[in-house]
């Protein structure tokens, strides 16, 4: 059955991007793939382990996006789908590889019973939801003929119609009645099987729950001991009687089985985890729109090869990326109503492909790298993406580095860190890779944190990467025209910044954040910490007045009370 995520039908290891820990971490995917599955467990772990596992072709991410149009553009197909997914979660679950040797023959029969009654009722579902559905994307049109080919096959109909005989000689045996004698001095000392039924035991007595003082519909004499783990080699003999009398009822329909032995359940379970994920993408995009967010599939585009005749050697073409009104979904969600969230541009091209990213303190920088990598993964996943536009070109690797705690190894602190896993980022990075940094070096005196952070931007440079390095060395933006005049590269360097502007409601404070990210030189560290300062009150006024305010310190004296904090008197020394 044809793969609604691999062109191919499976995942070809080479094109794999896979993310580390740290990405994950830094970008707080755990949370996006919260966002997917709706804080359902069951679909958690298989959408996150997408979110990591990026295909490195353009080929495939187009495959993917094609179908999440067509899903975004049909709410009804969504639900359709949404039923099937149900099915293949029972044929996934009924592997055959679950069931070894030491499971008894009337459980496994069971089993292949249950397996291929899904499987029909999962091909059903998946023909009804695409029987006339006019699927544009290449992907969700062979499904639809795939699986109209094995619900048209004689064997599937054939298979269709035993099914249902099947269970029905199966069902026979819901419960087995056992009797037990129990000895004058009240032990029990002999068992036998004495029946089966078709109906599950529970005890409907109403006779004796009467005479036992029970009220009437009373469920047993004792609580239902669920099934626990048993040794089927060296069983008790009671158990063994009740395996015998299982598998005698089962053996007209394992003989049948025998006939459908070609008939692989399991070319259809890939479907469940591959509908999960596109459906929760579906679901995430429309959600998204009805909150007045933006939301669209991104453009890919690899890097091409030279061309027709270029000699040996010739430098590939670039792609180039170009993102409008992008955002962090996390943050989105945690605002009301999430519409609040800014939206901001994200290019790497011909003006930079390495960019220095300086602003104010809680001025949006993590949340604009961490926007940058999550429209990176979504897109190259083929799921919508958190902006108006996208135009991406796929990585190979995607790189993190966000302050971390101390890594606690002796005689080594957070500077060791840092350039550890630097130098990690530099052993495997190429010029299809993208890298996030995030107050990278910063476990050094000012002067040497500049003279550090400018090498690896040159490292960067000369590589050609995509690279974000958001960083309060705010003069390692002032030195980008140095950089880039001190070696040779594809990337060039160039300098964001976060916006500010006069806050109306209390001019005295300067400068606010606006949270837009826009290119350009920082215009000055001065005021970058000052609103976090004042707000905290550990400006030199606020201080002294609370200073005062305990007795810690002296009042001023009448007369300087009424002039500025900090000025001297008329002919006095100068402080």
């Amino acid at each position: 059955m044809r793969s609604l995520l691999w062109p191919s039908g499976r995942p070809p290891g080479p094109t794999l991007a896979r993310l580390d820990l740290d990405a994950v971490r830094d970008l707080e995917l755990d949370r996006v793939a919260d966002t997917l599955a709706e804080q359902r467990p069951d679909r958690r772990a298989s959408i996150l382990d997408a979110l990591i596992h990026l295909p490195s072709d353009a080929a495939t991410v187009r495959w993917r996006a094609g179908a999440m149009a067509d899903l975004l553009a049909s709410p009804p197909l969504c639900d359709r789908l949404e039923a099937a997914a149900g099915a293949l979660r029972l044929v996934g679950a009924h592997r055959p590889q679950a069931f070894g040797r030491e499971v008894p023959r009337a459980a496994r029969i069971g089993a292949r019973v249950v397996e291929l009654g899904a499987y029909v009722e999962a091909v059903r579902r998946l023909h009804d939801a695409l029987a006339g559905e006019e699927a544009r994307s290449v992907a969700l049109r062979a499904l639809r003929d795939d699986v109209a080919a094995a619900a048209g096959a004689a064997e599937f109909r054939a298979l269709e119609a035993e099914v249902p005989r099947w269970r029905r000689t199966l069902d026979e045996v819901r419960s087995v009645t056992v009797a037990i004698n129990v000895s004058p001095a009240m032990e029990p000392e002999s068992a036998t099987i004495v029946g089966f039924s078709a109906r599950p035991t529970g005890g409907d007595d109403a006779a004796l729950a009467r005479m036992l003082g029970e009220p009437a519909g009373a469920r047993g004499l004792v609580r239902l001991f669920r099934k626990q783990p048993v040794d089927w080699q060296g069983g008790t003999p009671l158990a063994a009687d009740v395996q015998a009398l299982l598998e005698a009822v089962a053996a007209p329909v394992e003989r049948a089985l025998g006939g459908f032995r070609l008939v692989q359940a399991q070319a259809v379970a890939h479907l469940e985890d591959e509908l999960v994920l596109l459906l929760a993408g579906a679901r995430m995009g429309r959600r998204w729109r009805a909150e007045g967010l933006p939301c669209c599939l991104a453009e890919v585009d690899a890097d091409e090869g030279p061309g027709p005749g270029a000699p040996p050697g010739a430098a590939r073409p670039r792609r180039d990326t170009g993102v409008e009104g992008a955002f962090h979904p996390v943050l989105a969600a945690a605002l009301r109503p999430p519409s609040q969230v800014v939206c901001n541009d994200v290019t790497f091209g011909e003006t930079a492909r390495v960019w220095v990213l300086t602003g104010p303190n809680r001025g949006g920088k993590t949340s604009y790298l961490r926007a940058v990598g999550v429209v990176q993964v979504l897109g190259q996943c083929g799921l919508p993406v958190p902006a108006r536009r996208a135009r991406l070109r796929v990585v190979d690797r995607l790189f993190t580095h966000f302050p971390s705690a101390e890594a606690g190894r002796p005689g080594e602190g957070r500077l060791d860190e840092e350039a550890a896993r630097v130098a990690r980022v530099f052993a495997t990075c190429t010029a299809r890779s993208l890298v996030l940094l995030n107050e990278v070096l910063a476990g050094t005196s000012a002067a040497e944190g500049v003279a550090l952070a400018a090498d690896v931007l040159r490292g960067f440079r000369a590589v050609g990467c995509d690279v974000v390095y958001a960083t309060h060395l705010h003069e390692l933006a002032m030195r980008c025209a140095d950089v880039n005049g001190s070696i040779d590269g594809p990337g060039r360097v160039a300098s964001l910044t976060v916006e500010t502007a006069l806050d109306p409601e209390s001019p005295s404070l300067v400068r606010r954040p606006t949270y837009r990210v826009l290119p350009g030189a920082p215009a000055g560290a001065s005021f970058f910490a000052s609103l976090i300062a004042r707000q905290h009150g550990i400006d030199l006024p606020h201080l002294l007045e609370g200073l005062r305010a305990r007795g810690v310190v002296a009042a001023p004296p009448p007369e300087a009370a009424s002039r500025p904090e900090g000025s001297r008197p008329p002919g006095g020394p100068a402080s």
